[in-house]
């Protein structure tokens, strides 16, 4: 299993990480990335994780941090693609959903992060909320001259969302989310999604899983969600497993393969 979006570098889980990597391990989690969404912590984040083999990481600025003083530009961002943990360009994306007020810096922020993962040929990790039209707009945009590979992280986007994803082959990221009571509508539009097009991940510490919802969320915990999702689609465990693993690797084709983390 792999969990292919979390914050190691947040307090709840970078102040007692060997035993949250042990947790995950035992869980027979054998991959993990790590988002980065300030650039400003860059240099920390990647400094606690880069010891760990099957550890990665991403590089970018999260659309709510955006602001007038704050867009990273394209510069910025490729001075750290080159760094051999970072596989993922974000989170980026659009998010209108607490504030419009720096919209024009949202998008200009957005772009910037495509036109980096077109340069270094890493793919976009995307984050949406509230801005589904305008992410496709922006998105098919750029379409027209590169053909782009992206994850819509932490997916619970409409059905048009889904076919936009098919028509490009984008993958999608489920999250706890899928597992929680009032889920019916993702369910029922991820239901004919196609396996090799989907990863999962925790997102902690937010979104735990039922059924530790409530509690602080960790990367141990993505087994709820593939256990899950592996009934859901009516896979054995083992088999489902080993598609999301290939579909993570087919889209990070960075990122190195071991079959578990070390130290």
């Amino acid at each position: 299993m792999i969990d292919s979006h979390c914050h190691l570098n947040f307090e709840t889980l970078s102040k007692n990480l060997n035993s949250v990597i042990e947790r995950a391990k035992q869980n027979h989690v054998t991959a993990i990335l790590s988002i980065n969404t300030d650039p400003e912590n860059f240099i920390s984040h990647y400094n606690l994780i880069k010891n760990y083999q099957s550890i990665f990481i991403s590089y970018g600025l999260h659309p709510q941090s955006v602001n007038s003083n704050n867009v990273l530009k394209i510069d910025d961002l490729n001075k750290f693609c080159n760094y051999e943990k970072v596989i993922g360009i974000g989170e980026t994306g659009l998010d209108f959903f607490h504030s419009t007020e720096f919209k024009k810096q949202q998008y200009e922020s957005f772009e910037n992060h495509i036109e980096c993962s077109q340069i270094s040929k890493i793919p976009l990790i995307i984050h949406q909320r509230n801005s589904e039209n305008e992410i496709i707009d922006t998105i098919n945009k750029f379409q027209k001259k590169y053909a782009l590979k992206l994850v819509f992280h932490c997916f619970t986007g409409s059905k048009k969302l889904i076919n936009f994803c098919l028509d490009n082959d984008f993958y999608i990221s489920l999250s706890g989310i899928i597992t929680f009571k009032n889920a019916d509508n993702i369910r029922n539009d991820i239901r004919e999604f196609p396996i090799n097009r989907i990863l999962i991940e925790t997102d902690s510490p937010f979104l735990t899983p039922v059924p530790h919802r409530g509690k602080s969320n960790e990367p141990s915990y993505v087994k709820y969600i593939s256990d899950y999702l592996s009934s859901f689609f009516n896979l054995s465990k083992e088999e489902f497993n080993n598609t999301i693993d290939n579909n993570f690797y087919n889209l990070f084709s960075k990122a190195i393969r071991y079959n578990e983390i070390t130290q």
